[in-house]
């Protein structure tokens, strides 16, 4: 029969299956927020649970390890990581993606973005022009070629001419704004 000890682990087995359900739920993407939107629009700005990052990152380790070809858990975690400015991980994280998956624009283009964090220019530029190569429309690539027309190649038209193409793809994205005025601002600066 059962004794109160072993009734006490199947509740505390109970709890912390549904908490660890409830904190990897929380990080999955939201379906009807496509991932690039979402990527746009600042993920990071969403209420987490009181969760410590390490607590998190062992969860989707656990995960992988059961799953490790889960290209969603995969690519949840990389976001996890990017977020958390571990970049390197981040960046190998979306690699593993890409093998299970090589046409995953968001996640070569969010792999340029670790890469550009880390420092690597010329990787990230080169991720960003791939995506842009199997679909010029993609908008996170167009976001971060735009970025790096502003930042790395003092291009200003070569921007607005991303900018105004992104405009004519979704005029309602949130992060045209932020574009804008970023053009405007290298547009306004002294020279």
């Amino acid at each position: 029969m059962f004794s109160s000890r072993n009734i006490h682990f199947a509740i505390l087995g109970i709890i912390l299956g549904a908490s660890s359900g409830y904190i990897l739920a929380f990080y999955q993407i939201d379906k009807k927020i496509p991932e690039k939107t979402k990527t746009l629009q600042g993920a990071g700005q969403q209420s987490h649970p009181d969760v410590s990052n390490e607590q998190v990152m062992s969860m989707f380790k656990q995960q992988l390890e059961r799953d490790p070809n889960n290209v969603e858990v995969l690519t949840r975690y990389a976001d996890f990581l990017s977020d958390s400015e571990h970049f390197q991980e981040a960046a190998d994280t979306y690699a593993k993606v890409l093998k299970i998956q090589p046409n995953n624009l968001d996640a070569q283009t969010f792999m340029g973005t670790a890469l550009w964090n880390l420092g690597k220019r010329d990787e990230a530029v080169a991720a960003y022009e791939k995506s842009l190569k199997a679909d010029p429309n993609h908008l996170p690539s167009l976001y971060y070629m735009a970025m790096v027309d502003l930042d790395l190649r003092k291009d200003v038209n070569a921007a607005s001419e991303k900018l105004a193409k992104m405009e004519k793809i979704d005029p309602t994205q949130p992060a045209l704004k932020e574009l804008r005025d970023r053009i405007e601002e290298e547009r306004t600066k002294p020279k």
